[in-house]
């Protein structure tokens, strides 16, 4: 079930009919216009009822030693246009370790699609590739092959020593040979093969980390005979041209430059079916479509083909196509917004049997950028003035926002084949599966780089919808809410009974006591799969939370589930083989000792780094704000009773105990009166307060005494700092979570009861500052060697203006070299790049 959206979005479906059918030679037929309507309407119903997010991260760097920083911006995106203005505004961001095990988490608070962050990487890690992944709540009710992943590369070294013998390191992880294994699949264009058609089949060879091997081999029918020889072209993958005759069966023989080969049989050619071929022109598209029928078909058939780019349509029209016959259609290129095109044929029966995809615009450019420095070469502790200048791919200058890094060229090697924000946005996250080397496709475009981006085409699957389900509307289960605030969600189910099984509790009262500098009470009702939300939390201080489901009749055993704020992982993320040792890495590893402890003499940030790795014995007391008034008239202390735990509620705890309080009744109903005034006596009620927040009896009656610190009561002049609401006494209850000294860890009883959870509430992340010495502020404090080298300045707030300008300044540190500037970001209307430049700093 899809929650709805807000009206602005809910206006999208407006123009879900209003479609130019671009027949381009295609004779539409009447009885089939239903269908294709049908296909449109679907299509932009999936974008704007699921709203499919995007996210991006732009690193400082890939490689890391432990105990540095990872500074990153983070951009999120409409899936289907690119633009930053989605309704998530709470994005997370995790670090995981080689085996996919949460490391740290952070949540930043998303501003106009964007927000800058960092990761302090502990010094006790061991080596390694780790994962920083980015997604927000509701990129969760799809998969997480969804989520942003980068890999980078952490190496170690103690901050205590420089450069140690190699494999003598703390922490490392042995480098272990992977298993040579060759692996190589087949994919003929459009799915299939067809006896009698020929077709085109895309290969992709990989070995036992999942990565790309060249190779190179030949295909054989079943008699023997040499049919078709073949090579790869880049990163595994190649194509090569087939027309299977009937009858026979086909076998590859792939060798692998090195001597791995294997023996492998081609997927099997239909006897009757349909081809699909894609050809990219000058400045059309070209479809051509051939069918194969079987005795008695008829002569022609019905067709229909639908293409879209992110749920844009470039072209929907029907026709006909006869048997053995091949029908073209022309599709001119400025229909497509450029990215990955996604083209389906169904047949007379509604049913998709060709599926492809191709890039469009890959030679094109979606942003200028250039990056001027104010000279050519700068002097140790000089000051840089970059000025930056963004137009479109047409030279007017645009307004959007960016992030930079600066990093030494000889300890951060370039590569032009890493992910980009415009190769990620328009390519990687369109596809299932790893894309290697994104950047290769767009670094430079020739002949050769478009046909293996058109190999990856074939190669790659397909990932945002099924055209089955879609058509069914059936477009999936959504149980993780839109954050635009931080949140607490979960489940509320009926507990298990003899003979029985959980089951979801709908419309069951949720209450949430929220504690802390407001203690407050919010209220929510669960929907028909027992699920409840509440949101609003801005603060950035952790607020302690207890969430309780109320008694209600029909409602048993009731538990409550909070949804874990931490996503799975990711499956079977290919591995990049580490290379231990290499000079590179000493180098890296000297720098970097060098460089951390700079900035933990120097910096504010740094110092404050220390703090976080000191233990701590002992607890500091914190005031307790949950009372008004000074001093009550009776108090109950659980820990003064024995056996106190065996009560089955608070109120059963303190009948007979307090002078002038008198509780009737049985649990769950139990009364309180004061004075003789029962409350249950409408306005004659004395107030209940758990926590400093008001509550009635109903919520008192359910309280564990196993979750209750002490109860106290206020009569008379005690109860008058209430006013009218005190005027028939008061009954203060106090719990273990809501003092703010409480310690889980000491408090045998520290579970939840049955009906009960208890949350911390994160809070958003306070990203801190990178560190530059401060060479602007006349007799500041100055490090005496300002070896900042691997990254030496990050800005991750860059805002172009009206003419595409923005203007950056930073300071040289004392280590010479060439430095790369790289720029990352989008507009406000979608269009992404990347630029680079280059420092050139002379030595100290």
């Amino acid at each position: 079930m899809i929650p709805p959206f807000s009206q602005r979005r809910a206006g999208l479906l407006a123009g879900l009919l209003a479609v130019v059918l671009l027949l381009a030679g295609f004779q539409i037929a009447p009885q089939a216009d239903g269908f294709l309507q049908q296909l449109v309407r679907q299509l932009n119903r999936f974008y704007a009822a699921t709203f499919p997010e995007k996210s991006y991260l732009h690193l400082d760097k890939t490689v890391y030693a432990a105990g540095e920083t990872v500074w990153l911006k983070a951009y999120v995106v409409q899936a289907g246009n690119h633009r930053p203005d989605t309704l998530s505004r709470v994005l997370y961001v995790d670090l995981l370790t080689p085996d996919q095990v949460l490391v740290r988490q952070q949540l930043l608070r998303l501003q106009n699609g964007t927000a800058s962050g960092d990761i302090l990487l502990p010094d006790t890690l061991v080596q390694g590739r780790y994962t920083v992944r980015a997604y927000t709540n509701w990129m969760r009710n799809t998969s997480p092959e969804y989520f942003y992943n980068q890999q980078i590369m952490v190496w170690h070294t103690p901050l205590d020593a420089v450069a140690p013998a190699i494999g003598e390191r703390r922490g490392r992880v042995p480098n272990k040979p992977a298993a040579a294994r060759l692996t190589v699949q087949f994919f003929p264009e459009g799915g299939n093969l067809v006896s009698g058609l020929e077709s085109t089949i895309g290969f992709k060879a990989t070995d036992a980390n999942g990565r790309g091997v060249d190779v190179a081999g030949s295909i054989k029918d079943s008699r023997g005979r040499d049919v078709v020889t073949f090579k790869s072209l880049h990163a595994g993958m190649g194509r090569f041209q087939l027309k299977p005759e009937p009858g026979q069966t086909y076998q590859a023989t792939v060798r692998q430059s090195g001597g791995a080969f294997l023996t492998t049989p081609l997927p099997a050619a239909l006897p009757t079916g349909f081809t699909m071929k894609v050809m990219e022109l000058k400045d059309q598209i070209q479809v051509f479509i051939q069918r194969q029928a079987g005795t008695g078909a008829a002569a022609a058939e019905a067709i229909t083909l639908v293409a879209h780019v992110r749920g844009q349509v470039a072209y929907a029209g029907q026709g006909q196509v006869g048997a053995g016959a091949t029908f073209s259609a022309r599709i001119p290129k400025s229909r497509f917004q450029t990215g990955v095109a996604h083209f389906t044929l169904f047949d007379s029966q509604n049913q998709a049997r060709c599926e492809r995809l191709a890039f469009v615009g890959a030679t094109t450019p979606d942003l200028r950028i250039t990056l001027q420095p104010d000279k050519a070469r700068y002097a140790p502790r000089e000051k840089v003035t970059l000025r930056v200048a963004v137009a479109d791919v047409e030279g007017k200058p645009v307004a959007g926002q960016f992030s930079l890094a600066v990093n030494n060229a000889q300890l951060v090697p370039a590569s032009m084949e890493q992910r980009t924000i415009r190769s990620y946005l328009l390519l990687t996250s369109e596809l299932r599966g790893t894309v290697e080397d994104p950047g290769y496709y767009f670094a430079n475009p020739t002949y050769d780089t478009n046909l293996a981006l058109d190999n990856l085409m074939l190669t790659q699957g397909w990932r945002r919808f099924v055209w089955k389900e879609l058509l069914a509307n059936r477009l999936g289960n959504y149980p993780y809410p839109l954050e635009q605030s931080l949140s607490v969600s979960g489940q509320v189910m009926n507990g298990q009974l003899l003979g029985s099984k959980e089951t979801p509790a709908p419309n069951a009262t949720v209450l949430l006591l929220r504690f802390g500098g407001e203690n407050q009470l919010m209220t929510a009702t669960t929907d028909s799969a027992g699920r409840f939300f509440f949101s609003g939390f801005a603060e950035q201080d952790t607020s302690r939370l207890l969430v309780r489901v109320q008694p209600q009749k029909g409602l048993r055993n009731p538990i409550v589930r909070l949804d874990r704020k931490v996503a799975e992982g990711a499956k079977n993320l290919p591995t990049i083989p580490l290379e231990v040792g290499s000079a590179e890495e000493v180098a890296y590893l000297q720098s970097s000792k060098k460089q951390q402890v700079m900035e933990r003499q120097y910096s504010p940030d740094g110092k404050r780094i220390l703090l976080q790795n000191v233990d701590v014995r002992g607890r500091r007391e914190v005031s307790d704000g949950r009372r008004l008034y000074s001093r009550a008239d009776a108090v109950v202390r659980t820990a003064d009773i024995p056996a106190a735990n065996s009560y089955t509620n608070i109120l059963q705890l303190i009948q007979g105990r307090v002078a002038g309080v008198q509780v009737t009744g049985n649990p769950p109903n139990m009364n309180v009166t004061i004075r003789g005034i029962s409350s249950f006596s409408g306005s004659n009620s004395p107030l209940f307060i758990i926590d400093g927040v008001q509550t009635d009896a109903s919520i008192v009656n359910s309280i564990s005494v196993q979750d209750v610190e002490s109860v106290e009561i206020l009569k008379g002049a005690s109860a008058a700092i209430y006013g009218s609401r005190g005027g028939n006494g008061v009954i203060a209850i106090f719990t273990k979570r809501g003092n703010p000294n409480y310690d889980p860890a000491n408090d045998p009883y520290a579970a939840a009861p049955m009906g009960m959870a208890t949350y911390a509430l994160p809070r958003y992340y306070p990203t801190r500052e990178f560190y530059q010495p401060p060479y602007q502020q006349p007799g500041a404090q100055l490090p005496p060697d300002d070896t900042r080298s691997a990254t030496l300045f990050w800005a991750p707030q860059i805002v172009t203006d009206a003419n595409g300008q923005a203007t950056i300044t930073f300071y040289t540190s004392d280590i010479g070299g060439d430095y790369r500037l790289s720029l990352e970001g989008l507009t406000n209307n979608g269009l992404s790049g990347t630029g680079y430049g280059t420092l050139v700093v002379k030595g100290k």
